[in-house]
Parts: structure tokens; sequence; C-alpha cells
């Protein structure tokens, strides 16, 4: 099933899984609380952890984190500001996933509440997922004609989770120009693409 949500694509299994594990079970006054932690998380607020542990039930103690649920519903109302999901469209897809009523309705109302915002967010920040932070290069050992780059991405999504990584890739020597010349002309590209100016809202 294709969900307007997700960009009029399949909507990822752990979102899919976490809806029916985490959020149906919660009561809709504390995906309330939960929905409105992780709107403000969005827009740069501290997110109290503390008091996030508490919705859940669970001890300061615990190695258990809601983590997982969090970052379903961040990926939800992202999303959804996202593909510019109107939230009566919204409420609907969320019940064919499985939320209730009551909590489809909370979702719906934290989206109209900040989805201006989001927006805003994401016109900032749209070249920061995955941003690259740094690239660095070494001679493997037993080879000869061959780089390795290690290129460290500061913020990688994995799983709706911004946290940092890092990937390495072997190059042959003689085709370092080539590869040079080729980010040359798409910076060259992207530096005189005026994406406001061609774009009304965030795709």
């Amino acid at each position: 099933m294709k969900f307007r949500f997700c960009g009029d694509g399949d909507c990822p299994d752990w979102v899919l899984a976490e809806i029916h594990s985490n959020l149906a079970v919660l009561s809709s006054e504390q995906l309330d609380q939960v929905a409105e932690f992780v709107a403000k998380g969005i827009l740069g607020n501290e997110v109290p952890e503390d008091q996030v542990r508490k919705v859940f039930g669970i001890s300061k103690g615990s190695m258990d984190t809601p983590k997982a649920a969090f970052a379903c519903i961040r990926f939800l109302l992202v999303s959804a500001a996202r593909f510019n999901t109107e939230s009566s469209i919204f409420g609907t897809e969320l019940q064919q996933l499985g939320l209730p009523k009551d909590h489809t309705t909370v979702m719906c109302r934290v989206l109209e509440d900040y989805v201006s915002q989001f927006r805003s967010v994401l016109l900032r920040s749209s070249l920061k997922i995955n941003e690259l932070e740094s690239v660095s290069s070494s001679i493997p050992e037993g080879t000869i004609d061959c780089v390795q780059l290690q290129f460290d991405i500061a913020n990688e999504i994995v799983n709706g989770v911004s946290q940092p990584a890092s990937h390495t890739v072997n190059v042959n020597r003689s085709d370092i120009p080539i590869l040079l010349k080729e980010l040359k002309t798409i910076k060259s590209i992207m530096d005189g693409y005026d994406f406001e100016a061609k774009h009304g809202e965030v795709k």
C-alpha cells in the first residue's frame, strides 16, 4: 500500500512495527505528551529524557529506552511535513497502519500546530542529512595503485535516528583525477541552483 505521507511510497517496516508495538499501546494522552516532546526536539529543543521514560513506564536505571518509538513519531511528523500531507489524509493513513483513531487525532493536531516550523527546519537542514564532515585517504597495505578514501558522516540517518558514521571506499589511483573533476562539476551546478526560487515548498 502506498502512503501520501511517505511520498506515495511504502511505509518502512520498522515504522509499522513501532506503531503496533509501542505507539498503539500508549493512551492518547501519553502519545500527546511524547509527540509534543518529539515536535520540540525536531525544532532543536532539548528532549527531557527522564520525562519521556516516565511516559513509557521505564525506570531511570533501566537499559531500555524509548528511542525507537521516539524515532518513529519523528519520522511520521517530518515525512508528513516534507510531503505536504494534509492532516485529514495523514490521519486516515495512520489509521490504515493500525494507529487508533484517538491517537491519529493527536498526531494530526501536533502536525497542524508545528508543520510550518517543521518545513522551515527542513529547508535550513535540507543538505545536512548524511552531511559529509571530513574525507581522509590512505594507501591500503598490500596494494600498489589503490587509494582508500574514508568518508566521515556527521549525521547519517538510520531508522529515523541521526548518528555519526564512517564509510571507506577503495579507488584506483588513476581514477582520482577523474573523480575530482566530476565532483567540481557537481559543486558548480549546485552553487548555481536556487532552490527557493524554483520550489515554493519542501519536497
